[in-house]
């Protein structure tokens, strides 16, 4: 379920996406220092993108130094490391081994097993740094379990537990960041949740036939008692405007949050990247309209 946040590089300057990167390097070093090496495997572009955000969210200012790397010769600039990198490095290990867990109890693959095995130890000791936040994911996962197994026809309703997730994980994180005496703004936490809301839906959307061929629960599918993804198609006008209320519901909250840091990285992401990934996912089920015939005139016949 993770994976549909990410830069569109095509349109972000490149001085612009190395900042991305560094803010990335950033995530992995803390994870190599709080985790080991394993869990560096799994850092997501979905944190990185928050890890952005929260930092402009909370004003930090951050400082680049220069480390090696193992993917690389030469020395690469990393943010330096602050108690808010930490916090989202245990934070990715958490939300990877929960989406994991999704994932198998949906019949994952055994690459997925292997993968969840080998994050154990990271999880076990990311649970001790950040127990609110895991004690959380338990919580909404087994909550979105329930709802699936009931086969919940009302994709508000189902979309909603995983939203709350993404609200009360950007809660959790800015509380325990930010000034004590800093209460956390709403609108980036109707952002957050609007974000988690467009995930969930993107994601049900790109797997319908996929879930279809394999009998597990899709929202779209049990909310229009489809058997076949394709049929999505019939309700294309529906889906579209579903898709881009939440999308541009979004963009409001942004807007509203008027951030000077990061602008450039953020309205990538949010105006463009997801966008797009939005149009490339509905364009699978738009019904080509088949060409008007031309109108043709009776011909002149001699009275």
């Amino acid at each position: 379920m993770f994976g549909y946040l990410n830069i569109e590089k095509a349109k972000l300057q490149q001085d612009k996406q190395g900042v991305w990167q560094t803010f990335m390097c950033g995530m992995c070093f803390s994870t190599k220092r709080q985790f080991g090496n394993v869990p560096r495997l799994f850092i997501s572009n979905d944190v990185n993108f928050f890890n952005v955000l929260f930092h402009a969210v909370l004003h930090m200012d951050v400082s680049v130094e220069q480390h090696r790397c193992a993917s690389s010769i030469k020395k690469r600039p990393i943010l330096h490391q602050t108690p808010l990198i930490d916090a989202l490095s245990a934070a990715n290990v958490l939300l990877t081994y929960w989406n994991l867990y999704d994932d198998i109890v949906d019949g994952g693959s055994l690459k997925k097993k292997v993968a969840f095995k080998a994050l154990g130890r990271a999880y076990r000791k990311a649970k001790t740094i950040f127990p609110q936040l895991d004690a959380m994911l338990s919580d909404r996962y087994n909550e979105l379990r329930r709802m699936e197994q009931s086969n919940v026809r009302s994709i508000d309703a189902v979309c909603h537990s995983f939203a709350e997730l993404s609200r009360s994980f950007a809660e959790l994180t800015l509380q325990r960041c930010a000034d004590s005496n800093t209460a956390v703004d709403e609108n980036v936490l109707t952002l957050c949740y609007n974000l988690g809301k467009w995930i969930y839906l993107i994601d049900a959307l790109d797997d319908a036939p996929k879930d279809a061929k394999s009998g597990n629960y899709n929202p779209f599918l049990a909310c229009y008692g489809f058997s076949d993804g394709m049929q999505l198609s019939q309700k294309y006008d529906e889906i579209c405007f579903l898709m881009f209320a939440v999308l541009n519901r979004v963009a409001m909250c942004y807007n509203d949050l008027d951030l000077g840091m990061y602008g450039c990285i953020l309205q990538n992401v949010l105006f463009d990247s997801i966008r797009d990934k939005t149009n490339e996912v509905l364009a699978r089920y738009r019904t080509p309209k088949l060409p008007q015939p031309a109108e043709t005139t009776a011909p002149n016949t001699p009275l």
